[in-house]
């Protein structure tokens, strides 16, 4: 039998591996995604349930979101109780106080109910499944070169894989993701290494159809600090479900430890609530561990090896990160990898996945230590000679500097091939958005319908470059929006490339009344054209209404590049600096017209980019 040949061999298929696999079938390459575990036996329920803003926005793009939405429980704020049953004011939580998105809550949906989601998403848009319970036993890369030119040569991996049933089979991938959790097989069979700490602190976590006198016991998130089990979790979940979480005591788990029975931890639970009464209807899952803090030495190895999510980086649940970070790996990591198996992106753009994802995994790890260690009811080292010490102050105050990047949208990149950070325009001096972070949700009009539109709904990921052009008063901003155009028919602009790597799309700050916008415009061909109608949008990036300026989006939704009308010399280095020049419109290396990333579905400047390591062979 023939040897079955894919773009993308996934090995892992929680909510990242099955992500990834949804984007890159999205974008139009073929994937193979393996489980070894067997779902009709697997736990169905608990793991990570907690969606935060960002998270929910990439879901958006990618025509996820509805039924997540159908599904969670909603979170805004959080109440909180000390020992004695007393309601107390915290600050700030991660579900409070969220601003900047229309996504303005933390979504509570048990894992399972997402991947279903991601699952049907893949199977609708690649007419295939996940391969449960198919382990990978081994794989070999192969990066010489033995015939230049011969796609067929560029099938570098070559992965063994043991079924539940029947022989072992093998198959060739052009690239091989592991996104298979802390024990990675894919990371262990490279020379990726997994460094980090392993703390002593136990904790557990329940999903239960419960019921307490506690007050406000379903509006959301609640915390009690407990005099025997530390920061105790109740949070409400899909279902009616509810998870509980604390830390369990060290000196019963030394007498328990892997003897643990439901009964210990429902009997614990109960204690862990006290001053309010807890009962237990059904218990759905629960789960004993301990945290270890590890990293990753480099995301991708040997060319053809990549690791996301927790093969990459393991932290607690305290601040629910983990399955969001690694949401956000496998969007980073997808149009990135696409592109480059295309052939139309620099090895550069693959490597600054490793850089850009490592380096946010790092910052919530250094996190983590310590609210890890707060909520196990033990005092940080740093804090056990402050006389003040307060556990609930904190965490508030930890939980309130780190908020944007705990709900994600505080997550921006560094200067890189693909984020063009330095630009002497004066112009970009007054912007509120920079490169590198995410470009800001805003609500404009289609042409005579008063009804307002997310502009994140007018952008789906479908792999490509939004350039977007906000251009004030047309009247004021003519001569830019005319230096557009003609920038657009240059023929060194960026449009020589892959025509279907690109959308477009126009704001105007104007009153949505009578007449034709593209008339008002004196230009076509900008794409579609929308209403500001209030001015929110431009006030929100900072553009004035005497300004045209184009904010260049990569693929994920992070703004790459920013250019003030009408010089467009930044747009030009920004796309030369990492599209292959051979990849022009119309053309491709092999000749035979391969598709583009998306599904088909309708003055000088001083540019700075540091020198991105190769991926480590």
């Amino acid at each position: 039998m023939k040897m079955k040949d894919v773009d993308v061999l996934i090995v892992g298929a929680g909510p990242v591996g099955l992500l990834t696999a949804y984007c890159l079938a999205r974008y139009g390459l073929s994937t193979h995604i393996i489980e070894q575990h067997d779902r009709s036996k697997q736990t169905l329920y608990g793991r990570a349930a907690m969606i935060a803003p960002r998270t929910l926005e990439m879901f958006d793009q990618l025509d996820l979101v509805d039924a997540l939405l159908q599904t969670g429980f909603v979170v805004r704020g959080q109440v909180h109780y000390d020992k004695h049953g007393e309601r107390i004011e915290i600050k700030r939580y991660a579900s409070s106080n969220i601003k900047d998105t229309f996504y303005d809550f933390l979504l509570l949906c048990r894992q399972k109910y997402t991947e279903d989601v991601i699952h049907e998403g893949y199977k609708r848009v690649s007419g295939q499944s996940v391969h449960y319970g198919t382990k990978l036993l081994s794989y070999t890369v192969n990066n010489t070169n033995d015939h230049p030119g011969d796609i067929d040569d560029d099938y570098k991996v070559l992965s063994h894989l043991q079924p539940l049933v029947g022989p072992t089979t093998s198959i060739r991938s052009k690239y091989i993701i592991g996104s298979d959790g802390a024990r990675s097989t894919v990371r262990t069979l490279s020379p990726i290494t997994f460094s980090g700490s392993q703390t002593s602190h136990h904790f557990i976590r329940i999903d239960a159809l419960a019921t307490t006198n506690m007050p406000l016991a379903r509006s959301g998130v609640v915390g009690i600090e407990s005099a025997s089990h530390g920061s105790v979790l109740w949070a409400c979940l899909d279902h009616h479900i509810t998870r509980i979480g604390f830390a369990f005591p060290p000196t019963l788990w030394a007498q328990k430890g892997a003897q643990l029975t439901q009964n210990d931890v429902v009997a614990e639970a109960k204690k862990a609530l006290q001053p309010f009464s807890l009962e237990f209807e059904r218990v759905d899952w629960w789960t004993a561990y301990s945290v270890a803090q590890r990293l990753a030495s480099r995301y991708r190895s040997q060319e053809r090896v990549l690791v996301a999510g927790d093969a990459a980086h393991t932290h607690s649940s305290a601040a629910a990160q983990g399955m969001n970070t690694g949401i956000h790996d496998a969007v980073n990591l997808s149009w990135k990898l696409a592109g480059n198996i295309k052939g139309w992106f620099e090895e550069d753009v693959l490597n600054s996945y490793s850089i850009e994802r490592r380096g946010i995994a790092e910052k919530i790890i250094e996190q983590d230590t310590i609210v890890a260690t707060l909520t196990a009811g033990e005092v940080p080292e740093r804090y056990r000679d402050d006389p003040s010490f307060e556990r609930s102050r904190v965490l508030s105050e930890l939980y309130e500097r780190n908020q944007t990047l705990n709900v994600g949208l505080g997550v921006n990149y560094p200067a890189d091939v693909c984020t063009i950070l330095a630009n002497n325009d004066n112009k970009l001096d007054r912007l509120k958005v920079c490169p590198g972070e995410r470009a800001p949700d805003v609500l404009v009009q289609n042409p005579g319908i008063r009804l307002p539109i997310r502009l994140h709904k007018l952008l789906k990921n479908l792999g490509k470059f939004s350039l977007i052009l906000m251009c004030g008063n047309p009247a004021t901003t003519a001569t830019s929006i005319h230096a557009w155009q003609e920038y657009l028919c240059r023929p060194d602009s960026h449009t020589r490339f892959q025509a279907d790597l690109f959308q477009y799309l126009t704001i105007v700050n104007m009153p949505n009344e009578h007449g034709s916008l593209v008339e008002k415009l004196g230009i076509d061909g900008a794409g579609d054209a929308y209403f500001d109608v209030d001015g929110s949008g431009h006030e929100r990036y900072g553009v004035y209404d005497d300004e045209a300026v184009i904010f260049v989006l990569r693929p994920g939704g992070t703004i790459g590049c920013i250019c003030a009308l009408p010089n467009t010399d930044a747009i030009i280095s920004y796309f030369a600096g990492f599209l292959k020049m051979g990849k022009r419109s119309g053309e491709d290396s092999n000749g035979d017209g391969e598709k583009a990333l998306g599904d088909g579905t309708t003055g000088e400047v001083d540019i700075q980019v540091p020198n991105l390591d190769r991926g480590e062979h």
